[in-house]
């Protein structure tokens, strides 16, 4: 995910004191039967030692600060690999008798690799890894907590991306394969709905936001290299997956409620959204991504 600016001690109060998040326009994605117990989940890669990385900070802070005050809904977990991750979700899931509303897997994408990607902690999780039984063994303990209900969402740039991209030195052009990640994460699972970004996922203007958080583009100069010209035709546009009905179609930007569960966004109407996208295209060119 990505950052701008520094974090201020005035960003943490106000971390602390915002109000609820205001759901008008929101669609809650598959309500969970009240019978039921629902957990949601929000995973976050381990910081490495010696590396600064707003972006994930910024999301260990605000996730932990909402866990905090909602622990019997929502969980924020840091997690050095998949096999920690798996764990501590297990034991919450056991612990509370309860399966998997939202698991959201924060990441980063990596674009000059040429493929869709997300990672937990020091695990990578691609289009060939993913049908690797040793690599995903640690997910795949979870399936047992999903059921029809329960949404799993690649919150990495790029994670659910299906064009063709330019690679870095515009020799040659290969597939992300964001479609093969999304359908192999939820034959591993076996249940549920699985969701990935054609685009930019963004950390502003954040997530249990009112406005849908993953939704826009990086204003550094080198996102206008002519390399990421199918990823601003595809600004905001994500796709789902339903496992048992093997359905994969778009969606719209997604975000999550105070508590953790998944919503999708109704299109944006934002003035001037389209028009600032359309003139970015027209400015890119070769030779910005250093």
């Amino acid at each position: 995910m990505l950052i701008g600016g520094l974090l201020s001690q005035l960003t943490i109060a106000q971390s602390l004191m915002e109000p609820l998040p205001d759901t008008t326009n929101l669609e809650e994605v598959s309500p969970s039967p009240a019978k039921e117990r629902k957990l949601n989940f929000f995973i976050v890669s381990k910081r490495e030692k010696g590396s600064l990385d707003l972006a994930t900070r910024f999301n260990i802070m605000r996730s932990k600060v909402k866990s905090f005050f909602r622990k019997e809904k929502f969980v924020a977990i840091v997690a050095k690999n998949s096999r920690e991750a798996s764990s501590k979700i297990q034991y919450r899931l056991k612990k509370n008798n309860a399966v998997i509303g939202t698991l959201w897997f924060d990441s980063h994408g990596k674009y000059i690799k040429g493929y869709s990607l997300f990672h937990v902690g020091n695990d990578e999780f691609n289009p060939h890894s993913i049908h690797d039984k040793v690599v995903t063994k640690p997910i795949q303990e979870l399936a047992p907590f999903i059921d029809s209900n329960s949404n799993i969402i690649i919150g990495s740039c790029y994670g659910g991306a299906t064009y063709h991209r330019t690679s870095i030195d515009y020799t040659d052009t290969t597939r992300m394969n964001g479609d093969s990640l999304m359908i192999g994460l939820g034959e591993i699972l076996g249940n549920g709905k699985v969701y990935g970004s054609e685009g930019w996922v963004m950390t502003k203007p954040g997530l249990f936001q009112k406005k849908a958080a993953v939704e826009g583009y990086p204003k550094r100069k080198l996102f206008l290299d002519k390399c990421y010209k199918p990823v601003w035709e595809h600004v905001s546009k994500w796709n789902s997956y339903v496992v048992t009905s093997d359905e994969f179609r778009p969606v719209n930007a997604l975000t999550m409620d105070k508590f953790g569960n998944l919503k999708i966004r109704e299109r944006s109407t934002k003035p001037g959204k389209e028009k600032k996208i359309q003139e970015n295209l027209k400015r890119l060119k070769p030779g910005l991504y250093k």
